[in-house]
C-alpha cells in the first residue's frame, strides 16, 4: 500500500510540475519583458512569477497578478495604464511598454524600470506599508575581526526625536571619541529605530587639530544641519544606507581616533518623510567597532563624482559623467594609494552606474560596475587585492538615470526626490591624499576652479572672477546700452564683443552664467540676456524660404522678436494683476 501511495504521489508530481513550470513561462510571454523582471530587493534575481507575491512564483497573487487575472489574463491598454502597485508609475512604464503598444511575440520598446506588483522604492514609507507581503531582508554585518577580545563598541544614537512633517530633514549631533589611547575603527553598522524615515547616516570626523572649543554646536545635542554638520568636519569615516549591513574594513587599515587621531565627529541623519506625517519619531544611530591594536595604515575615504547637474523629464536614459582628471589626482596626491573597497551612490532615478580607473599610460577599466543599480540595495565592492591608484591616474564616474514618468526637470541635491552621482572609495594610507573629494561642478574640474594658473577652454576662472573692476565696467555698459526685453542694436554689438572672451564660451559658459546670476540682480542679468534670441538666430544663419519647404518660412528681425516678447510679457503681467 505504501509503495502504491508513493508511486501515486510521484505520478502526480511528474504531471503537475512540468505544468507549473510551463505555466510561469507561458504567462511571462503574455506581458512585455515578463521573463526579465528583477527582484527590487537586490536588482539581480529574476522574479519568475511576476503576478505572484513570492519571487519564485506560485501562491497568492500580488496586486498586478490580481489585475491581470481580472483582465482575463490579457495585456491591453486597460491593464497597461493601470498602476497596480500604487507607486505612481503605470504597469506599462514599469514593464517597458509606456505607450501601451506591445503585443505578444513582439519586442518591447524599452527595458523594464520596475516591478508592476511591488511598490517602489522600497524605503519609501508608503511602499513599506503596501509591500507587507514581501520584505527585503538586510544582511547582518559579517566581520570576523569584530569578535576579537580587544575590539570595543561605541554606539552613538539620537535621543528619541520628533521627525519633522516635511519630505527631507537633515539633523546632526556632535560627539567625542575615546581619548585615552590611539585606536583604529575597523568596522561599523547602522542602528535603525524607525525604518519608515531613515534614508542614510553619515559620520563626519573632524580634523585632528579640532578641539572642543572649535565646534559651533555642543556635544550630544541634535541640531538642524545640511548635508554636513560642522563646517570643519568633512571626512566621512562611517556610513549607513538602506540595504547596507555595515562596513568591515580591510585588515591592513582603520580610521584612527583617540590621542593623535580624530577626537570629535558629527553624525548626520537624513530623514525621509514624503507623506508629511507628524507622528513619526526616531532614535537611530551607528555602532563603531574600534581596537587599540593598531593596523599598519590609516584609512581614508575619497569621494568622486558630479556636484551640480540636472536631468530633463521624460528621459529613458540620461547619462551624467564626472572625471577626477590626471591634473587633479596629481595635485591632491602625494604618493600612490591602495583602494580596498567602495560603493556607487545615486538616488531613486539611478538605473546604472560604473566607476572607472585609467592608470597613466594604460587603458581604462571598470572597477565598480552596477548594471542594475538599486538605491535600496547598493552593492559594496570589496577588492581582494587592493587596487593601486597613482599620482596622475584618472578616475571617472558614469551615472545613468531614468525620468520617464517625470514631467519636470530633476536637479542634483540632498532630497530623495533629487539626484546624486558620487562614488566613495576607501583607501590607505590616508596621508597620501590631501583632499577628501575630487569632484566636477557642471562638468568642470573642481580642482581647477579656484586655481591660479589652470585654464579651462582658454579661461582662467580664478582671475576672471577676481577682476571686480572689469565686472563693474561690464554692468555699467549693459545698463547704458541695453533694455530689458528689448534688443537694442548697440546692446547686441556690445554683448557680441563680450562673448569673444573665452570665459563666456565653451564648457565654462554655463558655469559663468550661473555664477554671475548668484552675484548680480535679476535686472542686470536680464540686460545681459536681452539679445539672446537675436544672437541665436544670427548664429543659425539666414532663413531661406523655398517653395519645396513643407512649412511656411518667416523672416524675423531683431525688433520683431523683441516686440513680440515684450507684448507677451506685458499680457502675462496684466493677466496676473487681474487674477489677483
Amino acid at each position: 500500500m505504501k509503495i502504491m501511495t508513493a508511486m501515486l504521489v510521484l505520478l502526480v508530481l511528474t504531471i503537475v510540475s512540468p505544468c507549473c513550470v510551463l505555466g510561469y513561462s507561458t504567462f511571462q510571454t503574455r506581458i512585455p519583458n515578463g521573463g526579465i523582471i528583477r527582484d527590487p530587493c537586490d536588482g539581480e534575481t529574476i522574479w519568475q512569477g511576476v503576478g505572484h507575491q513570492a519571487v519564485g512564483g506560485g501562491g497568492p497573487r500580488n496586486p498586478f497578478g490580481l489585475d491581470f487575472y481580472n483582465n482575463e489574463k490579457k495585456w491591453n491598454r486597460t491593464l497597461c495604464e493601470m498602476d497596480s502597485d500604487g507607486d505612481g508609475i503605470s504597469n506599462g512604464a514599469e514593464l517597458g511598454d509606456p505607450l501601451c503598444v506591445w503585443t505578444p511575440g513582439s519586442n518591447p520598446a524599452n527595458t523594464p524600470t520596475g516591478h508592476p506588483g511591488l511598490c517602489e522604492p522600497w524605503s519609501d514609507p508608503m511602499c513599506l506599508e503596501k509591500n507587507t507581503f514581501y520584505t527585503c531582508q538586510t544582511k547582518e554585518l559579517d566581520c570576523d575581526a569584530t569578535n576579537s577580545p580587544d575590539v570595543k563598541e561605541l554606539s552613538i544614537t539620537f535621543p528619541k526625536s520628533a521627525v519633522p512633517a516635511k519630505e527631507t530633514s537633515y539633523m546632526c549631533m556632535n560627539f567625542a571619541f575615546p581619548a585615552d589611547h590611539d585606536y583604529h575603527v575597523i568596522a561599523d553598522k547602522g542602528l535603525i529605530d524607525n525604518e519608515f524615515v531613515m534614508h542614510h547616516i553619515l559620520i563626519y570626523a573632524c580634523p585632528t587639530d579640532v578641539e572642543l572649543e572649535d565646534l559651533v554646536n555642543p556635544l550630544n545635542t541634535p541640531y538642524v544641519c545640511g548635508m554636513a554638520g560642522e563646517q570643519r568636519c568633512q571626512e566621512i569615516i562611517g556610513m549607513w544606507s538602506v540595504g547596507i549591513p555595515g562596513f568591515c574594513h580591510n585588515e591592513n587599515a582603520g580610521f584612527k581616533i583617540g590621542t593623535t587621531g580624530y577626537k570629535y565627529a558629527s553624525m548626520q541623519m537624513h530623514w525621509n518623510n514624503p507623506s508629511l506625517r507628524s507622528d513619526y519619531e526616531d532614535s537611530s544611530g551607528m555602532t563603531l567597532y574600534y581596537t587599540p591594536v593598531l593596523r599598519p595604515y590609516n584609512l581614508g575615504n575619497l569621494v568622486i563624482g558630479e556636484y551640480q547637474f540636472s536631468i530633463p523629464p521624460g528621459e529613458s536614459r540620461h547619462v551624467i559623467e564626472s572625471e577626477c582628471s590626471s591634473t587633479c589626482s596629481d595635485r591632491i596626491m602625494t604618493s600612490s594609494v591602495n583602494v580596498v573597497s567602495g560603493l556607487n551612490h545615486m538616488h531613486y532615478m539611478g538605473r546604472e552606474m560604473t566607476t572607472f580607473h585609467t592608470p597613466t599610460g594604460g587603458a581604462e577599466r571598470a572597477i565598480m560596475a552596477d548594471p542594475h543599480y538599486s538605491y535600496d540595495n547598493p552593492k559594496v565592492h570589496t577588492f581582494e587585492s587592493p587596487l593601486e591608484i597613482k599620482k596622475g591616474d584618472v578616475l571617472r564616474a558614469k551615472c545613468s538615470f531614468t525620468t520617464s514618468q517625470k514631467n519636470v526637470t530633476t536637479f542634483s541635491g540632498e532630497a530623495t526626490s533629487q539626484e546624486m552621482c558620487y562614488a566613495f572609495l576607501f583607501y590607505y594610507p590616508k596621508e597620501s591624499i590631501k583632499s577628501t573629494q575630487c569632484l566636477t561642478v557642471m562638468g568642470l574640474p573642481a580642482c581647477s576652479l579656484n586655481h591660479g594658473t589652470d585654464l579651462i577652454d582658454g579661461c582662467q576662472l580664478k582671475s576672471f572672477f577676481e577682476d571686480y573692476a572689469y565686472f563693474t565696467q561690464v554692468f555699467a555698459e549693459l545698463t547704458k546700452r541695453c533694455e530689458t526685453f528689448l534688443c537694442r542694436k548697440e546692446c547686441k554689438t556690445y554683448v557680441q564683443e563680450l562673448r569673444e572672451n573665452p570665459c563666456f564660451q565653451g564648457r565654462v559658459k554655463a558655469y559663468v552664467d550661473r555664477a554671475l546670476s548668484s552675484f548680480n540682480g535679476v535686472n542686470e542679468m536680464a540686460l545681459y540676456h536681452s539679445c539672446d534670441s537675436e544672437l541665436a538666430l544670427e548664429a543659425a544663419g539666414p532663413c531661406t524660404c523655398t517653395t519645396e519647404s513643407p512649412r511656411s518660412c518667416v523672416e524675423y528681425t531683431g525688433a520683431a522678436v523683441s516686440h513680440q516678447t515684450s507684448l507677451y510679457l506685458l499680457l502675462v503681467a496684466m493677466a496676473t494683476v487681474y487674477s489677483m
